[in-house]
C-alpha cells in the first residue's frame, strides 16, 4: 500500500505518543519546532526526551484516558498488547494513529524528512524500506542550494508582485516559472534589473 504525502499544519496540535524510549525519541526530533504540542507518557522517559521544552512529559503508565483531545497518537512502547489497544481506541475515537513498526496499524507514517526554513520534503518507501528513504533524502538534500531559504523568500515576496501587476493567470505562472527556473539554475536571487525584465517581456 502506498501513501499518499499529505502535509498538514501540526501548529497548536495536541500529539500524544506512548513510550519513552528511543524510538519516541526519534519520532520527537521530527515533530519538534513545528508549533504542536507533544505529551509523551511513559513510565520511564530518556532525558534526551524530557528535557526538550516543547515536550510535557508524564512519568506514568498508559491509560485510555490519556488520548483525550488528542489529534494525533503515537504508540511507541514496544508492548504489543498496549499497542493494540491504543490502535482500537484511536480508530473508534477517529484519531490519526501510528503504531511503530505495525503497518498495518498507521493511519500514518513518518517520512525520513528535508526541512530547511521554507523547504519541507519527504521521502517515503510506505514502509518498505526506511533506510532506502534515508538514502534518497541524502541523495536529494545534495541538490539542494545553500542558500534556498534566500531563493525561496525572494520567490514568495516575487508572487503578491507579479499578482498584481499581471492579470493572465497563463502568463503570471509562467513568469512565476521562469523566477524559479532561473534562480534554482544559477543558484541565486534575480537581481531587481532580471525581475523586471520577466513582468515586463509580454506587456
Amino acid at each position: 500500500m502506498a501513501y499518499f504525502p499529505l502535509f498538514h499544519e501540526l501548529d497548536n496540535k495536541k500529539i500524544v505518543i506512548i513510550g519513552g524510549g528511543n524510538i519516541a525519541l526519534e519520532k520527537i526530533e521530527k515533530l519538534s519546532g513545528l508549533g504542536a504540542g507533544i505529551t509523551v507518557i511513559a513510565p520511564e522517559i530518556k532525558r534526551e526526551i524530557s528535557d526538550n521544552p516543547e515536550v510535557k512529559c508524564i512519568l506514568k503508565r498508559y491509560a485510555p484516558e490519556d488520548l483525550s483531545g488528542a489529534d494525533f497518537v503515537v504508540s511507541a512502547t514496544g508492548n504489543p498488547d498496549i499497542d493494540d489497544e491504543v490502535y482500537e481506541l484511536c480508530r473508534n475515537y477517529k484519531i490519526p494513529v501510528n503504531v511503530v513498526d505495525r503497518k498495518d496499524k498507521c493511519d500514518f507514517i513518518f517520512p525520513s524528512v528535508i526541512r530547511k526554513d521554507k523547504l519541507v520534503i519527504g521521502v517515503s518507501s510506505s514502509g518498505a524500506s526506511p533506510q532506502a528513504a534515508i538514502t534518497i533524502r541524502k541523495q536529494i538534500e545534495e541538490l539542494i542550494p545553500d542558500n534556498i531559504e534566500e531563493i525561496l523568500d525572494f520567490l514568495d515576496d516575487l508572487r503578491p508582485v507579479v499578482r498584481s501587476r499581471i492579470e493572465d493567470s497563463h502568463k503570471r505562472h509562467r513568469i512565476l516559472k521562469q523566477a524559479a527556473d532561473m534562480a534554482f539554475r544559477e543558484k541565486r536571487i534575480l537581481s531587481r534589473e532580471e525581475t523586471e525584465r520577466l513582468l515586463n517581456e509580454d506587456l
